[in-house]
């Protein structure tokens, strides 16, 4: 495959997916209510699929181009009747299943080149940023022609120093100029990094129709806030996610159509799902209306597998391997499993998730998950003569620590905040740079997915936005640490997991 050819495939491939996850859609909506807006359903239809034929056709593709061929006689054939939606989501299936060999197959031959991801970026979102990158030139050339002023007139010390003031109130201007238009850039690139999660409401449509047709119920799908952004690299991540809680929605939540009918329901259930952005965060609720949990049928599997079950957090046993692993089926609506691997999922990703559940009326699975994940706000650390940055999200408050604050329970340290008694956590005691808990200090306290500590450090330092960069996989996963970050003084550093610092034990002083 040549180079050009493999760029016109890479093309193809890029708008048969997009010309897929339309069909599918417009497939899964119900029959419109007038029978002139069900025959332009029809007719949209049928013009996607003679464009995908043609475009197969165009590239010699003859498998595709008679896949599409058929799909398209079928819907002439039936003329006047409803479009068969399961008879062609099989064929799409089928088109889909080919379309992913071919890019297999180009990215075998083409292996030499790493596989990368790809976003379309309209001309007129680069636009502000070529004029920002122009600024950026102009300034770069103000800052470097005052710092070389400077810089002469300091070596030959014949420049008063009213003009060197002058220089260096002129080369301050500028780098603060240059940081303002360097901070337009960034949001600008990450910006191109965003995708609508509007681009992954199809496929969970999708889910919802294929496990409703297969566990005989009948279940509808509705979505909101699909403009809502997510980092690219997020996209999958949450995509896959989604699916299994909107999955296990559909086996385990929405009843059958006899049940809803013998509980006062409509026989079809509903499940939704609903994003939006909070501050710095995406929030997506994933709702059924089905039958709820069974607080007490939790209880009893949590008992019979030996895990201890929190009153004041009845769900959380949901998310336990050992329960997901059997299935009971007095489990409610059997949601342990594979909850497990979702929640370790969402927290690599520095969010969580939470359930919400009334008996009867339903479940929703709320995730939070980061706008983006290459950049945060962080407060900077030092613990030991180590520094480390911590996700300033997860910050509640931060103090002076004083000898007469800390309190021990079996030898572990508390602090009373707020009402309340929260474990001390101290980093040094934990990573094994000091053998004691620290009596002076800071305290910050920290919170995740409402459960609370307060961590112990020598000197919160300051407050920077930092790159994340993700450790190298010889290096493991510790315990409470999420990833690393390179200060602009060169020093590589580390950056703190909140829900791994969470989940620490309060370590009792060495004897």
């Amino acid at each position: 495959m040549t180079e050009e050819f493999g760029e016109f495939i890479d093309e193809f491939i890029l708008d048969a997916e997009e010309r897929l996850k339309r069909l599918e859609e417009m497939l899964l909506m119900p029959r419109a209510v007038s029978d002139v807006d069900e025959a332009e359903r029809v007719l949209a239809v049928k013009r996607e699929l003679h464009t995908l034929k043609g475009n197969a056709g165009m590239m010699g593709l003859t498998e595709l181009q008679q896949l599409a061929h058929a799909m398209e006689d079928a819907i002439d054939t039936t003329a006047d009747a409803p479009l068969d939606a399961d008879w062609l989501l099989a064929r799409l299936d089928a088109y889909r299943d080919v379309v992913r060999g071919l890019k297999r197959s180009g990215r075998a031959q083409r292996a030499a080149a790493p596989t990368v991801g790809s976003v379309r970026v309209p001309f007129a979102v680069l636009d502000p940023l070529l004029d920002d990158i122009a600024e950026v030139v102009i300034l770069r050339n103000r800052l470097a022609l005052a710092v070389e002023q400077g810089r002469r007139g300091v070596a030959d010390g014949s420049t008063d120093v009213d003009t060197l003031r002058a220089w260096w109130s002129e080369a301050s201007l500028a780098f603060a100029s240059l940081g303002h238009v360097l901070d337009r850039v960034q949001d600008g690139i990450m910006g191109l990094r965003l995708t609508p999660l509007h681009t992954v409401f199809g496929s969970l449509r999708r889910i919802v129709h294929d496990e409703a047709t297969r566990s005989d119920k009948r279940a509808d799908f509705r979505s909101s806030g699909g403009a809502t952004p997510l980092d690219k690299s997020l996209l999958d991540f949450a995509a896959d996610a989604l699916g299994h809680l909107v999955r296990n929605a559909v086996i385990h939540g929405i009843e059958s159509p006899t049940a809803r009918a013998a509980a006062g329901k409509v026989p079809v259930g509903t499940i939704s799902v609903h994003a939006a952005v909070r501050g710095d965060d995406v929030r997506i609720d994933v709702r059924d209306d089905g039958a709820g949990i069974d607080v007490a049928a939790a209880k009893r599997a949590a008992e019979r597998t030996g895990i201890t079950f929190d009153p004041t957090d009845p769900y959380a046993v949901l998310f336990e391997s050992g329960v997901s692993t059997r299935g009971e089926a007095d489990l409610s609506a059997g949601r342990g499993v594979g909850l497990s691997a979702v929640r370790e999922a969402v927290r690599r990703q520095r969010g969580e998730i939470e359930v919400l559940s009334t008996r009867g009326r339903g479940t929703t699975f709320r995730l939070r998950l980061p706008m983006t994940v290459s950049i945060l706000r962080a407060l900077l650390l030092r613990v030991d003569g180590e520094s480390y940055a911590l996700p300033l999200t997860a910050v509640v408050e931060s103090r002076r620590l004083h000898a007469a604050d800390g309190h021990e329970i079996n030898r572990a340290g508390v602090i009373r905040w707020r009402d309340e008694l929260l474990p001390m956590i101290d980093l040094g005691l934990q990573f094994g740079t000091r053998p004691s808990a620290r009596r002076d200090g800071y305290l910050i306290v920290v919170e995740f997915a409402g459960k609370r500590r307060a961590l112990v450090v020598d000197a919160i330092v300051a407050v920077e936005e930092v790159v994340v960069r993700r450790l190298d996989p010889i290096v493991g996963r510790p315990v409470g640490v999420a990833g690393s970050t390179v200060l602009g003084d060169g020093r590589a550093i580390l950056i703190l997991d909140p829900p791994g610092l969470i989940a620490l034990r309060a370590v009792p002083e060495a004897a």
